[in-house]
């Protein structure tokens, strides 16, 4: 028993090292943390903003979606029953809720610290458990032609500059453990995002080449984090920085 207990320490320990070594897999946690991209969402209320200034309130009771993204949605009016399908190409924004244990997780305690850099307008309807969806005209992993899809927004806390947005189709780094005991978790090797008017498709494999189309702007911020230094782990404190140095 005890040789039991003694090898699956030293696994353990192992795995830690390991860790340690490959820093380029885990989140960087020191700041705030971009949502987790969900895949499955409630038949609960859901709202969603037309292009026409109308706001539909109803019963999430389908979704539509091409490569993981969302191209329409059906909304249930929960007193007549009656069902209706908006198309992203109508639709502004939408708030879905998570379902199952893809219950949105906390966000960050430390949202007062830098709401000069957030979109205040979106934390009282987040802070009730939805994901905010917003329309965006994209290029499927810069391939396709480009298409209206409704994607989800993962770093609502610190957009302003550069907005980040779920890639559901997304593969993970490795995450390291034993059984049930997980010692690191993974961190997505690709996401969408949106400066000015331009969004692409931004992968861990490119990201040192894309540095100067998101942060080359800022002498302050390539001081401070020169190219050659950056790790995939880091894009949320590096859009966090990067935020705070153009909004000053």
């Amino acid at each position: 028993m005890k040789k039991t207990v003694m090898f699956f320490a030293m696994l353990f320990v192992g795995s830690v090292s390991v860790f340690a070594q490959d820093k380029g897999d885990e989140p960087d946690n020191s700041v705030f943390q971009f949502l987790p991209v969900y895949d499955r969402y409630a038949s609960k209320e859901c709202i969603v903003k037309l292009k026409d200034g109308t706001t539909v309130k109803g019963i999430n009771d389908d979704l539509d979606r091409k490569k993981g993204q969302i191209t329409a949605i059906e909304i249930k009016d929960p007193a007549t029953k009656k069902t209706i399908e908006y198309k992203a190409e109508q639709i502004d924004e939408m708030y879905l809720y998570p379902s199952g244990f893809d219950k949105l997780s906390k966000r960050s305690a430390a949202v007062t610290d830098l709401k000069a850099y957030t979109n205040n307008s979106l934390d009282k309807i987040l802070n009730q458990g939805y994901c905010y969806f917003k329309n965006q005209s994209v290029s499927l992993k810069n391939k396709k032609k480009e298409k209206e899809f409704l994607m989800q927004l993962v770093n609502p806390d610190f957009c302003s500059a550069i907005m980040v947005f779920g890639d559901n189709m997304a593969k993970e780094s490795a995450s390291i453990g034993v059984g049930p005991m997980k010692v690191a978790g993974g961190i997505d090797k690709s996401f969408y995002v949106r400066k000015g008017d331009e969004v692409f498709w931004l992968k861990k494999a490119e990201f040192e080449d894309n540095y100067d189309r998101l942060f080359g702007d800022s002498p302050e911020f390539v001081a401070k984090f020169p190219k050659k230094d950056v790790v995939w782990r880091k894009l949320n404190l590096y859009i966090y920085e990067y935020t705070k140095t153009v909004t000053k």
